[in-house]
């Protein structure tokens, strides 16, 4: 029996697998985010948020007085009876001035004679010695020497006070002589005997190069044994008015420039002190100046003065300065805002022409950045210089051309980039203090961008 060779194949069916399609699906997916995050702009966000920056308030300021210099009226040894920074009446015994030098020999002689200081010399010696050692630095070596000259002088002052007694004879023998002269206090004040060429300076006459301390020297007078007529012997300090002039920051001057008193601490010895203050601005310089009427003798001594303002910690809105960039801006009349268009939003009405050519007028609306009492701040990219603004009530005619630069950041809260201005209260190295509630500007928990520089206004991040 033949067999039948004739085969009937039947179609395959399409078995469609839906793991690889989901599986596909999935891949190309994945592919297209890594394309879009590689391509894509990023941009890092700060989160607004209330903090502090607690402000610089340390200065080292130069001290002007009243100081008068009392000169030699002769050649000859001098010698120093009153404490250096003590206060002289009138008629006080300050320094006399030994001609042939035989009363100067004779109170080093008895100077000599002496076995110990007494008990309150001494004290101020190792007083001073303490203080210089406590606040020595490497920065300050150049003042190791004057340190040196100081400590001689107060020595032989010492050493003088106990001799002068026992000389009080010969030395009116002397006087008689016209060889040796007493140099009494004229007026009441403050006796020093250092110079230092300042003592002339005021607060209308200083210059910037008078504040700076590395240049500064000072001529201790106590530590010259022998004086010419003309030279230097004293001065006195005549009045407890006096005042610390120091240079400090626009910022600090904004903060400052609404009240005239100010509390403040000496470093040197952490006593603190309220001070009235003004501020002056000098070759694009601003220069505080406290003034003081008192505690003026604790301070006798020194040229200059380190000061600690006892400001609070300035606060608002904190943000990173590298969010901050500037925007020009189109300075409009609010005048000449109106309202129309499909919406309610202000605008402004320009000179435009149609399909045919005529004139006609055209609504545009801008986004109102920052105001004044009598204009508005538009964006330069909704409008030109030269465009003309036409009156709503039929005033007469405005042409764009007045441009200013505000400060803002970049508000990323909607997924693209609106510029905000803001009010700089503070500013350091690192942040900014904003104010806050300000029309325009930002609130707490808004997102700005982190990098402000790379962010283009309107674009979609």
């Amino acid at each position: 029996m033949k067999k039948n060779s004739k085969i009937v194949r039947y179609p395959k069916s399409l078995n469609i697998n839906i793991g690889v399609i989901f599986f596909a699906l999935i891949f190309i997916y994945l592919i297209f985010n890594v394309y879009t995050y590689l391509t894509a702009k990023h941009v890092s966000y700060y989160e607004v948020d209330e903090g502090s920056i607690r402000i610089q308030t340390t200065y080292t300021g130069l001290a002007l007085r009243e100081e008068q210099i009392i000169y030699a009226g002769n050649s000859g040894y001098v010698n120093y009876y009153l404490k250096d920074n003590s206060r002289a009446k009138n008629g006080s015994l300050i320094c006399s001035v030994d001609e042939n030098g035989n009363i100067a020999s004779e109170i080093t002689r008895a100077g000599k004679t002496e076995n110990t200081l007494e008990n309150e010399s001494y004290k101020d010696l190792v007083k001073d010695m303490k203080d210089y050692s406590n606040t020595y630095s490497d920065m300050s070596f150049y003042n190791i020497y004057t340190f040196k000259n100081d400590l001689q002088a107060e020595l032989m002052e010492a050493v003088n006070l106990s001799a002068l007694d026992s000389m009080s004879e010969y030395a009116a023998n002397a006087e008689a002589d016209h060889t040796f002269h007493r140099m009494n206090a004229a007026i009441p004040g403050i006796v020093s005997y250092y110079c230092d060429g300042y003592e002339g300076v005021t607060i209308d006459n200083f210059t910037d190069g008078m504040l700076d301390e590395s240049n500064y020297e000072k001529d201790n007078r106590k530590a010259y044994s022998h004086v010419e007529a003309g030279d230097p012997l004293y001065k006195l300090i005549t009045s407890e008015n006096w005042q610390v002039v120091f240079v400090i920051s626009d910022e600090l001057k904004n903060i400052l420039a609404d009240d005239s008193v100010i509390k403040i601490r000496f470093k040197s010895d952490e006593t603190t002190a309220w001070a009235t203050y003004e501020i002056r601005n000098k070759a694009d310089k601003n220069y505080l100046i406290l003034n003081f009427n008192n505690s003026m003798i604790r301070y006798s001594s020194e040229r200059f003065i380190d000061i600690e303002l006892l400001l609070t910690k300035q606060e608002g809105l904190k943000i990173p300065n590298q969010s901050i960039v500037e925007k020009m801006f189109f300075v409009v009349p609010q005048e000449y805002f109106t309202k129309g268009g499909n919406s309610n939003r202000s605008g402004i009405l320009i000179e435009s022409r149609d399909d045919s050519g005529e004139k006609i007028q055209k609504f545009i609306a801008t986004d109102i950045y920052y105001s004044t009492e009598e204009c508005y701040y538009v964006s330069e990219e909704e409008l030109s210089k030269g465009t003309k603004i036409i009156h709503p009530t039929g005033g007469a005619d405005f042409v764009i051309s007045e441009e200013e630069t505000l400060k803002g950041v970049y508000n990323i809260n909607k997924g693209y980039a609106v510029f905000r201005i803001i009010d700089i209260l503070y500013q350091n190295g690192e942040y900014a203090i904003i104010a806050q509630n300000t029309p325009y500007g930002l609130s707490q928990y808004d997102h700005i961008a982190l990098d402000g520089s790379i962010i283009v206004e309107d674009e979609v991040l």
